[in-house]
């Protein structure tokens, strides 16, 4: 395997029907690797099994809903349809970003593993370096423990020099038992190479039109992914950046790290003349530095895109002192309008400061931060603004849950387009979980696979029939019909 060569795969995925469906995950950290290994001479190509490449269609992929036996649904292509696509490569590596997807990489590890024993199986990402015993067991040989630009080169360069011997590179773990820690993080993300997007399926993402699963009322869009900065200054704990701290396996890739305007606006104008028209920046905190921030959003102006941020934007940095008090900082908003933003997601998490502080950094002042007067200011400049809600915390109260429901209740009154709500959920690689295994409050018999934003994990105090209640039936009174119709009618079922 002296010139091997590479496949990176995104896996079919999985989604619970009673809350939507499933988007395309598309996610930056494959195309950043493929990146990388072209940088460095290696042969690679790029397959989304949710979606397939062009010898499939979406009726036979990401439209194909075959539903599975814990409730959830299926969609992608077949394992034995990936198995073809990927005969010819020596090196597979595999995304398992997100829980929800494990028992679909357990079974593709599994089946490549027994096809092509022969065959390099790299798994990366939060889901698989928090699972290695299951995800080894499975078949696969080498996982990733952190960011993987400079890890996946190197296994390339040893294979080049014609061993199998991983076992001195940092960031990796080995089915033979090691595991380096990561010793480094990359400081200067000017260094990273430039995402390989065109190596995407962009045309039928832009077909789907499901960015993050809310969809767009086109019917198609140019939109595509782009990330200004890494890490977040905040550690909640049901985050996995409150595990990836100075000293952890993983390295310090939670800590805030930027890349530089020029190399920011590089990337723009090379999405514009791919024909992309909508950027979701995926920024776990867009706003941490605000001066920087407004310094990108007066460049972008120019650019005439229209942009979202769904993932990062922490309400406190929507806020500013106004005459010696918190206040909406007008000009950033403004600013932010005029640069293109159309789309924002306030992470409001819950109407009980005691749960914010505890288990959210404290990132939000319910007092002190007026959420109602952001969205307002927010929807008088023409962007859609939802929020997210989350219920299930082990020791949260009827009247915590319930002044959340009213919290976002109020909030639509203000203006919000819709409200999102979840289950608070301990997944794996988050101080929650590691809180939540050590308390044995997990439930019983239930498999980290089916760990899922709508359901329940953890013992809580107030009962799960009242929660389910919460978000499911709660859920849709809250929401206006237009949002739910619109959820429906983007299932091929409908």
């Amino acid at each position: 395997m002296k010139n091997p060569s590479f496949i990176l795969l995104y896996t079919p995925q999985v989604f619970d029907p009673k809350f939507g469906v499933v988007k395309p995950e598309g996610s930056l950290g494959l195309i950043y690797l493929a990146a990388a290994l072209r940088a460095e001479n290696f042969e690679v190509s790029l397959l989304d099994a949710t979606v397939g490449n062009d010898n499939y269609n979406l009726s036979e992929t990401i439209y194909n809903e075959i539903p599975q036996s814990n409730g959830m649904v299926r969609v992608g292509m077949q394992t034995e349809d990936v198995l073809k696509e990927i005969e010819s490569f020596d090196v597979v590596g595999i995304s398992s970003i997100f829980t929800a997807q494990t028992r679909v990489v357990e079974e593709l590890v599994t089946s490549i593993n027994k096809h092509y024993p022969e065959k390099l199986i790299i798994l990366g990402g939060v889901n698989a370096r928090c699972q290695l015993e299951r995800f080894f067991n499975a078949g696969a040989d080498l996982i990733c423990l952190s960011e993987a630009e400079l890890t996946i080169v190197e296994i390339g360069k040893v294979l080049r020099s014609g061993s199998r011997d991983f076992s001195s590179i940092n960031g990796l773990a080995g089915k033979d038992g090691f595991i380096n820690k990561q010793l480094s993080v990359l400081q200067n993300l000017d260094e990273l190479p430039i995402p390989a997007w065109e190596m995407q399926p962009l045309k039928k993402y832009w077909e789907i039109a499901r960015p993050h699963g809310s969809g767009f009322s086109e019917e198609e869009v140019a939109y595509a992914s782009v990330m200004f900065s890494r890490g977040c200054p905040f550690k909640c704990h049901y985050c996995h950046i409150s595990q990836e701290i100075e000293n952890s396996t993983f390295g310090n890739v939670g800590a805030l790290r930027l890349k530089s305007e020029e190399r920011i606006l590089k990337e723009i104008n090379i999405l514009k003349e791919i024909g992309v028209k909508y950027v979701f920046i995926e920024d776990d905190s867009l706003l941490a530095k605000k001066k920087r921030a407004k310094s990108i959003f007066n460049r972008l102006i120019e650019m005439n895109l229209e942009l979202a941020d769904v993932n990062g934007i922490n309400l406190a940095h929507l806020c500013t002192k106004v005459k010696g008090k918190f206040g909406i900082d007008e000009e950033l908003l403004e600013l932010m309008s005029a640069a293109g933003f159309k789309k924002l997601t306030f992470p409001v998490e819950s109407g009980s400061q005691r749960i914010i502080d505890k288990y959210a950094t404290g990132k939000l002042d319910l007092i002190k931060h007026d959420v109602s007067a952001l969205i307002k200011k927010a929807k008088s400049l023409n962007m859609e603004v939802a929020g997210n809600y989350t219920f299930g915390y082990p020791d949260e109260s009827f009247f915590e849950m319930i002044s959340t429901f009213n919290l976002a209740r109020k909030h639509m009154d203000d203006g919000l387009d819709y409200a999102n709500f979840m289950f608070i959920t301990p997944f794996p690689g988050t101080v929650l979980y590691e809180q939540a295994l050590n308390t044995g409050i997990l439930l019983d018999n239930l498999d980290v696979a089916d760990f899922d934003w709508m359901r329940p994990s953890m013992k809580t105090k107030v009962p799960h029939w009242f929660i389910n209640q919460i978000i499911t039936r709660g859920w849709r009174f809250v929401n206006k019909p237009k949002r739910i119709n619109h959820l429906k009618s983007m299932s091929p079922q409908a």
